[in-house]
């Protein structure tokens, strides 16, 4: 009888793992170059690799030849800059409303230019140095000289990493055009969840930028407009792939000043015209602004973009461009050893690596290697002819079988205490 059980044991365990195999099932993989020295090398993702991968990276994985995954970092190009030129502000009071919005007050103790016998303190950008943290949220920006008078200056602002940091926290930049408030005001939109960690505020000078790309441009977008009796035009955007986008850019014309309140949907699948109930991103399209907006990364290969005309003759939008940061894989390869990608997993977590805990000790200049053609990956027979790549049966298979897995396990105790007496 125990014996009979070992093979039932064996045989579940089989099927758990064959059950979560198909799970772990990745659907593109392409092959890298042989490095020629050991040591970490930077693996560029493309907009076609990135159109296959979760906009959190958790299902892109690096393999060596036996199948094992690779320890791996991502990481966005963003500008550099020299420190020690920050100017800090006095944040004069960070508080959360009622409504759950976060209010920071900082005065501008900016560069001192003297007109004439006049100290001005003209600034066109604050920065922000926030605790580490995988969110972005939208805020507006006031301007005052005696903290009861407060003036508008910009909105629909994006805070998200401007700057790259290496340490616990980051850094996000607040631009607009210059001016010489005494006090600038932030009210931060914490869409009912807990509040930004701000650490403290100020204002570069004599930036010295690094030369190097943090966008990458998206292919070309095909768009189509339908203006509505309802004073509303409806812009569709299709991609070519479902490119990760953070920035667009329209290009509208049709009068000589216009000023637009704008939306950002996504629809619920990419067959169908029935959009999101809520806007991903709301703006501005104004004549005399480059119309360039920074939104929440997406992934989609269409999306809508709703103007409101008011009673205005509605505007041709000419071109909608998109781009995506720029996102490398860094990771230690062996000399000649080969390694390939996984991409594209529904069902793929966050790789818990430890590089993460020494990224600090990774150089900042790491060779490249040379990433092949994506090929398709053969998806297990189970999956294609008994359902269709539907996988609403893998957990209630993966609950059956640890149930029974756990009744013969049972099964086979209460059987060796039985022999043992």
């Amino acid at each position: 009888m125990i014996q009979k059980n070992k093979y039932l044991l064996t045989a579940f365990l089989c099927c758990i793992s064959t059950v979560i195999a198909v799970a772990q099932q990745f659907k593109y993989t392409a092959s890298l170059d042989s490095v020629k020295t050991t040591g970490f090398h930077l693996i560029n993702i493309t907009p076609e690799i990135a159109s296959h991968i979760k906009t959190d990276f958790s299902d892109f994985r690096i393999a060596d030849e036996k199948g094992n995954w690779v320890p791996h970092i991502i990481k966005n190009v963003m500008p550099s800059f020299n420190q020690s030129q920050l100017k800090e502000f006095p944040i004069i009071s960070n508080s959360i409303t009622d409504s759950g919005k976060t209010v920071l007050v900082v005065e501008n103790k900016g560069i001192e230019i003297y007109v004439g016998k006049k100290e001005v303190f003209d600034i066109n950008e604050i920065v922000l140095f926030i605790k580490n943290n995988s969110v972005s949220r939208y805020a507006v920006l006031s301007g005052s000289n005696n903290q009861q008078n407060w003036y508008i200056i910009n909105e629909n602002i994006l805070l998200s990493r401007s700057y790259e940091s290496d340490s616990s926290y980051f850094i996000s930049s607040v631009k607009f055009n210059y001016a010489d408030y005494k006090y600038f005001k932030l009210i931060i939109d914490n869409e009912k969840s807990d509040p930004l960690n701000i650490l403290k505020a100020g204002t570069y000078f004599d930036l010295r930028f690094q030369s190097t790309v943090s966008l990458t441009a998206n292919p070309s977008t095909v768009i189509s407009q339908k203006d509505s009796s309802n004073g509303k035009s409806y812009i569709k955007v299709q991609q070519t792939a479902p490119f990760h986008t953070d920035e667009i850019y329209v290009d509208a014309t049709g009068a000589k000043f216009f000023k637009r309140n704008a939306a950002l949907f996504l629809a619920e699948n990419d067959s169908t015209t029935v959009l999101r109930y809520n806007p991903e991103f709301s703006f501005v399209i104004a004549s005399g602004t480059s119309n360039t907006f920074s939104i929440k990364k997406i992934k989609a290969k269409i999306f809508y973009i709703i103007i409101d005309n008011n009673d205005n003759p509605p505007l041709q939008i000419k071109t909608i461009s998109t781009w995506q940061y720029t996102t490398n894989a860094v990771a230690w390869l062996q000399a000649e050893k080969k390694y390939s990608l996984l991409i594209d997993n529904n069902e793929a977590i966050q790789p818990d690596y430890d590089i993460a805990l020494f990224k600090d000790s990774i150089p900042i200049n790491v060779p490249p290697v040379t990433v092949g053609s994506l090929t398709k990956i053969a998806a297990p027979i189970v999956s294609e002819q008994k359902n269709n790549g539907n996988k609403w049966w893998l957990w209630p298979a993966i609950i059956g079988v640890i149930a029974i897995l756990g009744f013969l396990s049972w099964k086979l105790l209460t059987d060796m205490k039985k022999s043992d007496t």
